[in-house]
Formats: C-alpha cells, structure tokens, sequence
C-alpha cells in the first residue's frame, strides 16, 4: 500500500484523484484548510494545514509519503517550502502545472519550456503562468527528490467551480452577444475525469520531468459556441470587438500529447465527451 499525500484534493480533479486513488488501494491523506469537504471514503483521511506554511510542511515532512500530489502550487516560493521539507522523505512529487507557461501557439511540446534553463525569483510577484514557470523551475533546479510536472489545458467537467463553460451557455441562453476576436481559433481541452486519471498515471509510472496532457482533438471557439447553441436551441451571436470572454483567443493554442502516448497513456477523445460536458452545465 503507498502512502499518497495530496495538496488540492477536496475539489474538481484533485477530489476525482483521491477517490481513485483510494479506490485502488493507495492510502490517501489530504491536507486542507478545512473550507472545503474532503471527499469521504475508505483509504481517504484528511489533515488540517496551510499548503502556504513553513509550519505545515515541517510537520507533514515528519513522515515518510511514496507520493505527493500538489494541485495548489503557484510560486516559486510555495515549491520552495515543500522542497525544503520535504527533503529525502518522498518516493516522487508530481506538481500540476499548466499549458499557460507557454507563449500561445499550437502544438506546442514539452521542449518550447524547459524549466531547467528558467530562472526563479523568490520574492517577485508573479501572475498565474509566470508563477507556474518559476515553481517547475525551483523544483527541477533544486528538489532532492523526483519530480514530474503535468501541464493542463483548461479543464471542463460537470464539477466546474470556475463556471467559464456556464459563462458562455448562460450567455447564449440569454442570446446575448459573445466576444471572440477569432472565432476560428483552435484549444485543447481535458475533462476533470481525464486530468485524474493522467495524475494518477503520472504517479505510477516510472516517469519524471514536465508533461503535456490534453485529450486527442482540438475545437475552434466558434465550433464550441454553435454546439452550445445547438444544445439549447438557440442562435449563437459572436462578435469580435469588446472586451474578452473567458476562452477568448487571438491564436490558437494547444499543446502536443505526443511524450505522453508514447510513455503508454492513453488519452480519450475530445469528441467523444464534450457534449456531455455541455449538457451537465446547461443542467447546473
């Protein structure tokens, strides 16, 4: 039985992890902050803590884990604190990263980053990618342990706490006009299901250093506009002057899954469940 430690498991596919998780056996500790419920189930305990606190991390860091989750890192500072705790006592640290520490583009791969050559700036402020660049950087520059970062597209499912898939189908609900200054501009996306069980992957196969995961298949916004329409039965007004909606893009941007499938993942297809999303947020 391996010893799981996760930091952002109460929600969205953090939550979808730990269930995994201990439905195979793993057992599962969740750190939180106690604003949240953590997800009840056999294998599955929770510890009150603050994934920011030197303090946390000491006392975490007293036992020995095969395995760190950390969804809730953004600065290079919070991967500092971890990688000075947890020092020696993790089989493997997997850090949930992003497509935005990318520059916008498409197909972009693994290689058009390369957190080793980056510098980190402990005390700056940093915005969400900028942040995200700087803790893969401090981890691969200076963790004592293995480190695997998985880079996420936006992330869709019927457990959507951010509501920017419901943006849009309220929007054309409403048949109120939608701001996209490219239309024909093409995104990836994973399901919360998908990123779950790429985590879970990721942990158990012998891999490290950063990778990409999306599901197979992209979408232009406009396309995803006229199946939210087609859904509601409604018209779908696009206009490309104002100020951006939340998938808003000038280019498109989507990364490469390629390292991935060929270190034996698996990935399901776009098309196979983005209506299904659609249809459990028309139904929130």
């Amino acid at each position: 039985m391996r010893k799981v430690l996760i930091f952002g498991g109460s929600r969205y596919f953090g939550k979808r992890l730990a269930l995994r998780l201990a439905e195979a056996g793993d057992d599962v500790t969740i750190v939180t902050r106690g604003q949240l419920q953590v997800p009840e189930a056999e294998g599955i305990r929770s510890i009150k803590g603050d994934r920011q606190s030197v303090a946390t991390m000491k006392d975490l860091s007293r036992e020995r884990y095969d395995l760190v989750y950390d969804n809730i890192c953004f600065t290079p500072y919070q991967a500092k604190i971890a990688a000075d705790a947890f020092m020696d006592q993790v089989g493997k640290y997997v850090l949930t990263s992003t497509m935005s520490v990318y520059a916008p583009g498409a197909e972009l791969k693994e290689s058009d980053f390369n957190p080793l050559h980056y510098d980190y700036h402990l005390d700056a402020e940093h915005d969400y990618g900028q942040g995200k660049r700087e803790a893969e950087s401090y981890f691969f520059n200076r963790a004592s342990f293995p480190v695997a970062t998985v880079r996420l597209p936006i992330v869709l499912g019927p457990d959507d706490y951010t509501d920017r898939l419901k943006f849009y189908v309220d929007a054309i609900r409403r048949e109120e006009p939608i701001v996209l200054h490219r239309p024909e501009a093409k995104m990836g996306f994973i399901s919360s299901f998908e990123a779950a069980a790429f985590l879970e992957w990721v942990g158990r196969a012998n891999v490290t250093g950063p990778f990409n995961a999306a599901s197979e298949g992209i979408i232009s916004m406009g396309a995803l506009m006229e199946r939210i329409g087609q859904h509601l039965d409604k018209p779908v007004h696009i206009i490309k002057d104002g100020e951006s909606s939340p998938y808003d893009t000038d280019v498109d941007y989507y990364m490469s899954i390629a390292e991935a499938k060929k270190a034996g993942f698996v990935f399901t297809k776009l098309d196979d469940w983005i209506d299904r999303v659609i249809i459990q947020t028309i139904r929130k």
